[in-house]
């Protein structure tokens, strides 16, 4: 593992964990910030799905900008909007504004999730993607283990500063303001970042060259996103009102995690070297399906954390290993595109399970409801493990006797 990496590739990074950093403290207080406002399962279901949706319809515009001006230029807009995004979030009043803030960053999320890869892959090597990767990967995680501890505080701490309730509107709000500030600090070095000239800027925007290979590699995280979407985002609304736990011990739960998944993902280089990167993937993937069940129907909070560690390690983990080797499968004039069909697709997929995990949430009681939604994550998740295993893996092992 070497990190030996350029002074771009450090400034990408170092922006990563500012914005992981605001990620980490919107995503365990948005749900509890929205219920504030007034606004029930429903609207917090369309909420959390809206930023997916706009990702998703504006991926591929931001393919064909990033092919005019550059990756690194495309990221440096996208940080910009996802500031101005959390911002109009944390200062709504009501749907009207949130809905304006939720779409904002949407696109803000869109052009930085399509150039974020392919300005990685361009400025490595082979040799380095998958640690570069991972790397990236474990700061963002790691970034959710400091922003969720210190979140998970911004409330009390504000409640005691101005003798206020620490679960009502304006603390909750102020914890989106905190989101702000670091966003605003993470745009600092990506207006650092310059263009590296690999990209090339001729030919139509939306041309695929290996349309077959894109497709095997997409299919999985549209499983994975129908998934996710219907759990995941509601992950601190399912601890919270199963077990009854406050903002702090559910900050301190969702850092935990976020440090298991940091420390798994560097470990992913190693397991890589060992028995390479589909079956890592596979191995690591499919290790994660029992820890969800247990996630979702275990009756004891003690069972719950450590599944949630587990799970979210092993699924998490793997990410930045199929994104290397997607980078490396692909020729280098389809990343940028792969990166926006791949989000595209994810979500999508998230975002039609997000709105309909908030339908079965208004119409369900609490238990049915995410015994039901849990099943439904189970059962994607192992439909992406076995379209990794049949359409990617086994088919690298039919050509491997070929090629040699």
């Amino acid at each position: 593992m070497t990190w030996r990496f350029s002074r771009q590739v450090w400034l990408y990074l170092a922006s990563a964990f500012s914005f992981g950093l605001a990620q980490a403290f919107a995503a365990l207080f948005l749900n509890f910030y929205l219920r504030e406002l007034g606004l029930g399962a429903e609207w917090q279901g369309f909420l959390n799905a809206l930023p997916a949706l706009t990702l998703a319809a504006l991926s591929l515009p931001a393919v064909a900008l990033a092919r005019r001006i550059s990756n690194a230029h495309t990221l440096k807009v996208g940080a910009a909007l996802s500031v101005v995004g959390t911002l109009l979030l944390a200062l709504a009043h009501g749907p009207a504004l949130a809905v304006v803030g939720a779409l904002v960053q949407g696109a803000g999320a869109a052009l930085s999730v399509v150039a974020g890869s392919p300005f990685m892959a361009n400025n490595s090597t082979e040799q380095s993607r998958v640690t570069l990767f991972s790397v990236q990967n474990a700061l963002m995680t790691g970034a959710g283990f400091v922003g969720n501890l210190l979140g998970g505080r911004v409330p009390e701490l504000y409640a005691q500063a101005t003798a206020t309730a620490p679960d009502g509107l304006a603390a909750l709000r102020a914890a989106l303001l905190v989101a702000s500030a670091f966003q605003l600090i993470g745009l600092l070095p990506v207006l650092g970042l310059r263009p590296t000239g690999k990209t090339p800027r001729t030919g139509r925007s939306f041309a695929v060259k290996d349309k077959a290979t894109m497709a095997r590699l997409v299919l999985p995280n549209v499983l994975v996103g129908l998934g996710a979407g219907a759990t995941i985002p509601f992950l601190n609304v399912f601890i919270e009102g199963k077990f009854n736990v406050s903002y702090a011990s559910l900050g301190s739960l969702f850092a935990w995690t976020s440090l298991a998944t940091a420390a798994t993902a560097l470990l992913q280089p190693l397991l890589v070297r060992r028995m390479g990167q589909l079956p890592a993937v596979l191995v690591v993937q499919a290790s994660s399906l029992p820890f969800l069940a247990l996630l979702g129907f275990a009756p004891h909070l003690w069972m719950v954390a450590a599944a949630l560690f587990t799970r979210g390690a092993l699924m998490n983990a793997a990410g930045p290993v199929y994104g290397a080797y997607a980078m490396t499968a692909l020729p280098e004039e389809d990343r940028p595109m792969y990166s926006a069909v791949n989000t595209m697709a994810w979500d999508i997929g998230w975002a039609v399970s997000s709105i309909l995990s908030g339908v079965v949430r208004g119409m369900l009681p609490f238990g049915t409801a995410f015994n039901a939604l849990f099943a439904w994550t189970l059962l994607m998740y192992g439909a992406s493990v076995l379209a990794i295993y049949l359409g990617l893996y086994r088919r690298a092992q039919r050509a491997a006797p070929v090629a040699a």
